[in-house]
């Protein structure tokens, strides 16, 4: 939801909402499509915070979750130089 977004974004933590309300399922697969290694699963009962390459689900609100740092931004690596190597 649009309110889960803002308070992760409060936060610093980059997030997105899912363009239409489909099924869990096809939510899922755009995050994968898209690199977003979390989905959000708001709810009555708790909202619910699913890590889509391990399946791990757990409980989570917008005030104390967080992704592992290196999940926070994209980690970016110097391409080896051979120019110039013997």
């Amino acid at each position: 939801s649009d309110a889960v977004a803002q308070g992760l974004r409060a936060r610093g933590i980059p997030c997105e909402v899912a363009p239409r309300a489909d099924k869990f399922g096809k939510q899922i697969k755009y995050a994968d499509r898209r690199g977003i290694p979390f989905v959000w699963f708001p709810s009555e009962d708790g909202d619910t915070v699913k890590d889509i390459r391990s399946g791990e689900q757990v409980g989570a609100d917008t005030q104390t979750w967080s992704p592992p740092d290196t999940d926070l931004w994209p980690l970016l690596v110097a391409a080896n130089d051979d120019k110039g190597a013997s």
